[in-house]
């Protein structure tokens, strides 16, 4: 293992012990611990979104794909040419409110 990766894992196993030594119970600490990495994901997921890159892949500036221009007319949408994947996600969320 490099460096970084078992620095990581170290961290990962302080935390483990710390809940373990709280819930006296090692399920349930991993329980725990698996839900955080997936709460750290999500908001992570979502500072990338509220920081205006679109997504958290930063590809919100790039051209709207195919699949997403096809969804866009199927739903009777009228897309901007140019349209930018930030863009195009926003209206297809904007349509599927809009259809409910």
């Amino acid at each position: 293992m490099d460096t970084a990766t078992n620095a990581r894992v170290e961290g990962y196993l302080r935390v483990y012990e710390r809940v373990n030594s709280v819930v006296k119970h090692a399920e349930v600490a991993a329980a725990i611990i698996e839900q955080v990495g997936k709460d750290a994901r999500c908001e992570s997921l979502m500072n990338g979104r509220s920081n205006g890159n679109g997504h958290a892949n930063g590809n919100g500036d790039m051209p709207a794909t195919e699949k997403q221009l096809g969804y866009l007319a199927k739903l009777g949408v009228q897309v901007p040419a140019g349209v930018s994947k930030r863009e195009a996600s926003r209206l297809i969320d904007e349509a599927q409110s809009n259809a409910e």
